[in-house]
């Protein structure tokens, strides 16, 4: 499966956002890692 992009909607618990990024756990969004 294609990980997530900039704002797509993902599960905290079960974060599949792309490299550089993580799931906002307030906004349940991909967000970029800014470290």
């Amino acid at each position: 499966a294609a990980c997530l992009g900039m704002f797509e909607s993902c599960d905290p618990n079960n974060d599949k956002c792309c490299p550089n990024r993580e799931c906002n756990r307030k906004h349940k969004w991909c967000k970029y890692k800014l470290w």
